[in-house]
């Protein structure tokens, strides 16, 4: 599933941009889902804070209300570092601030100046690229989380609170499962390795069988490496 989010006032312009999509994406293995938004945020919080989608956010700047195309930006970067983030506008003098406000933007596409050209060749650049959007999903009466599988290290059993602990790039959670029923959520990129951890051994330097333990791309040292489960690795 790839989810296209449109954001303009201009509904003339939503439609040409539906169709610039339409286009590209008829031979795609894909389904596509576009969603049109003209700036009202309440509903298009709720899509951004869905990240368990592939999605393309193609923004007007000027909305001609309170919020603009770089404040809704701002707010999909604080949720999510992974979806592309096209600019279309009238307005080519917000080039320099539009760079300077928002992390990670595809591109800045003036409206005047061969747009449909341009727009196409984005998205077909954008839809080449391989993107992973496998997530773990947990939920219980207190939390729902969902975590992407590429963010995640390694997962162990945390003896001094009897939980499992999920490793990921930037935090640790801690959660009531055990580890031979999350393992069956995982994909191939996890390997038992220890009875008390899994991990993924795409964020793995070296395995130290001998001395017991592996070495992280963070470089990070785990002593939970049993040379029962070496043959994992084949």
């Amino acid at each position: 599933m790839i989810r296209f989010i449109v954001v303009d006032d201009d509904v003339k312009m939503q439609h040409e941009i539906k169709k610039i999509i339409n286009t590209i994406t008829f031979s795609n293995k894909n389904s596509i889902v576009i969603k049109n938004y003209k700036g009202d945020c309440s509903k298009l919080e709720n899509d951004i804070a869905d990240k368990s989608q592939r999605t393309i956010y193609l923004l007007d700047i000027d909305l001609n209300s309170e919020i603009t195309g770089i404040s809704i930006a701002q707010m999909i970067r604080k949720h999510d570092w992974d979806s592309e983030i096209i600019f279309l506008t009238n307005h080519d003098q917000y080039f320099e601030k539009v760079y300077r406000s928002i992390f990670k933007i595809f591109d800045f596409i003036e409206k005047f100046d061969h747009m449909n050209i341009r727009l196409t060749n984005d998205i077909e650049t954008i839809l080449k690229q391989d993107y992973d959007t496998k997530m773990f999903k947990y939920s219980n009466r207190h939390i729902d989380m969902q975590i992407y599988l590429k963010d995640i290290l390694y997962i162990s059993r945390d003896t001094s609170t009897r939980k499992v602990m999920i490793v990921t790039t930037k935090n640790k959670f801690l959660i009531n499962k055990s580890i031979a029923s999350i393992k069956q959520q995982l994909d191939q990129r996890f390997i038992l390795v220890h009875r008390s951890c899994i991990v993924n051994k795409n964020h793995v330097n070296v395995f130290k069988w001998n001395e017991g333990s592996f070495i992280l791309d963070n470089n990070e040292e785990v002593f939970l490496l049993s040379k029962k489960y070496k043959c994992q690795l084949n």
